[in-house]
């Protein structure tokens, strides 16, 4: 008797492939595995054939809400998540949403981006004592922050980091925990709805009007159309930040190189989207019909889950995928997915994360963790990567940005900080 395909997901760190997704991602980039619910589906790990599952119509995301397909987690996600573009389209709000977090978006400039950032910043390294918690004292309040302003909602510390990060759960918890956080959440979202309607402001301010004049959604549909887009601009970038934040510390000539020309800062956070480990799951889709897929044939009916993690260590598309490396040109990852349900909100996201980091480094002279790597606490059974806390010791920059000079290109061997893990 055979045994059972493996168990996925394999690992919650965010700052290092799991080395079974590694050696897919290298040598099988299609394989079976054994979902949350006991469901058999395929994995896929390779980045072509990530790539052409993610572009293929033949898979799809909306039928992973049906309840007689198999599933990755207990709880079925409404349509609102698995038809999210369906919804901004069928209300005729779609256009609006791509200029809201599209490259001319105006509502998180670049001064007011530093500024938030600052503001919660500095009263986190003017604290009491050191080791402080990173994660609690800076990744979390200022994704809250950077969120809240860019949709233009009022702040409730009734709707807390626990119950938006519960939305994320998976796992056997989450058919019990999600239904309740979504509650929390979507109550939260019906009392933001009148204040927008009456006020505007923000991404959701501008939303609102063309979507009740469409009168495509009720009125449960749009709270939780609008809850879906904070939980994802809120937890996409705290995840980011947290496993960016580690991977620099883990990296201390790079962090260095970036204090000293921080115009590099653009195109070190696209290498770090690929380097970091975003997904604790994978993203889902039920073939339509028989497909091969990287030489394995999909059945109709099937669960397919695509790691892009996994795609973006792929050797064959990056060459040692391991290291970080803010030189690596191209780097065409696949972190904000691909194909008709690729994330609209990719260059504002590098934007905020370009000028988080970039303040971040101007406002300490040296940030190192407190505890060694493989002791960082890593939330398991969520959707994203986060560690629980993150130890931190720093040296604050005195009288605000130091000044910084022109680095030479850093080709020196690693240090043993930055030493490669496989």
């Amino acid at each position: 008797m055979s045994a059972p395909p493996p168990r996925f997901p394999f690992s919650f760190r965010g700052d290092r492939l799991a080395p079974e997704l590694a050696a897919m991602a290298a040598a099988g980039p299609v394989g079976r595995v054994t979902t949350n619910t006991g469901d058999t589906a395929w994995l896929v790990a390779g980045y072509e054939e990530a790539r052409a599952v993610l572009r293929d119509r033949r898979f799809s995301l909306g039928r992973t809400s049906d309840p007689d397909c198999p599933r990755q987690d207990p709880l079925l996600p409404p349509p609102t998540v698995t038809d999210t573009i369906g919804h901004f389209r069928r209300s005729g709000t779609l256009a609006a949403l791509h200029r809201g977090v599209g490259p001319e978006q105006e509502h998180l400039t670049r001064a007011r981006t530093a500024e938030t950032v600052r503001a919660v910043l500095r009263p986190f390294l003017a604290g009491p004592g050191q080791p402080a918690d990173l994660v609690a004292g800076f990744v979390v309040p200022v994704s809250r922050a950077l969120t809240f302003a860019l949709l233009g909602l009022t702040d409730d510390p009734g709707l807390d980091h626990t119950t938006l990060l519960g939305i994320f759960r998976t796992g056997a918890a989450s058919e019990h925990s999600v239904p309740r956080d979504w509650d929390a959440g979507r109550a939260y979202m019906y009392g933001q709805l009148p204040r927008l309607r009456r006020e505007g402001g923000g991404l959701l301010g501008r939303l609102v009007g063309p979507a009740d004049r469409s009168g495509a959604l009720t009125e449960e549909e749009l709270a939780d159309l609008f809850l879906f887009l904070l939980i994802s601009q809120y937890g996409n970038p705290a995840t980011f930040l947290g496993a960016a934040c580690v991977a620099l510390m883990r990296h201390p000539r790079t962090m260095r190189r970036l204090r000293r020309s921080p115009g590099l800062m653009p195109r070190a956070v696209e290498e770090l989207l690929r380097w970091t480990v975003f997904l604790g799951d994978g993203l889902p889709r039920i073939a339509r019909e028989d497909v091969t897929v990287g030489g394995v044939r999909i059945r109709r009916g099937e669960l397919v889950l695509v790691s892009t993690d996994a795609a973006n260590h792929d050797p064959r598309v990056f060459p040692a995928p391991w290291r970080l490396d803010i030189d690596r040109d191209p780097c065409p990852h696949l972190r904000f997915s691909d194909g008709r349900h690729r994330c609209p909100g990719r260059s504002l996201a590098v934007f905020q994360a370009s000028v988080t980091l970039r303040t971040l480094l101007e406002e300490t002279q040296e940030l190192t963790l407190a505890v060694p790597a493989d002791d960082i606490d890593w939330h398991s059974y969520h959707a994203i990567t986060l560690p629980r806390s993150l130890p931190v010791r720093w040296r604050a920059t005195p009288h605000g940005p130091a000044a910084h000079g022109t680095a030479p290109h850093d080709t020196a061997a690693p240090t043993p900080q930055e030493a490669p893990h496989h």
